[in-house]
């Protein structure tokens, strides 16, 4: 569906975002697009299943793509094992065609997501000496512990 006000709304809340309201943007989009995926898996419709999974798929992947491993230390590294978990979750759920494992994925995504929501909330500290680094967004709060790692 091509509505030219939906990408002009779209365009203009893209460029007034903060880097980290991009962030969240980019996770709304990968929720939406496996709770897209799970409606298609109880309805039948195999296309539309794996299209939404693909655009997923593809949203985790710019979502890692943006990591910062230098500025965002342990953070970073916590967020790629949660990248790399999803991208899993995601092909397993195909294959077994399960919605109950992207519901669960979606519960994990979801919380991470309220972390970089609350930290878009909060007040930008005072900018800093320039130190040649530069990067597209500042590093990414922490998720809350134990709050998307697989069970043992």
């Amino acid at each position: 569906m091509n509505n030219p006000a939906l990408n002009t709304y779209r365009q203009f809340s893209v460029q007034g975002s903060t880097p980290l309201g991009l962030i969240v943007m980019l996770y709304d989009g990968a929720i939406a697009a496996l709770r897209r995926a799970v409606s298609a898996m109880e309805a039948g419709d195999i296309p539309r299943k794996c299209n939404q999974l693909n655009r997923a798929l593809a949203i985790i992947a710019q979502l890692e793509g943006t990591l910062n491993f230098e500025r965002g230390g342990e953070v970073a590294r916590t967020l790629k094992y949660l990248y790399t978990y999803a991208r899993g979750q995601v092909l397993k759920a195909n294959i077994e065609n399960s919605p109950e494992l992207l519901c669960a994925l979606i519960e994990k995504l979801s919380t991470v997501r309220e972390a970089w929501c609350e930290a878009d909330r909060r007040p930008s500290p005072p900018p800093s000496p320039p130190d040649g680094e530069d990067s597209p967004h500042p590093p990414s709060p922490p998720p809350k512990p134990g709050s998307w790692r697989m069970a043992a």
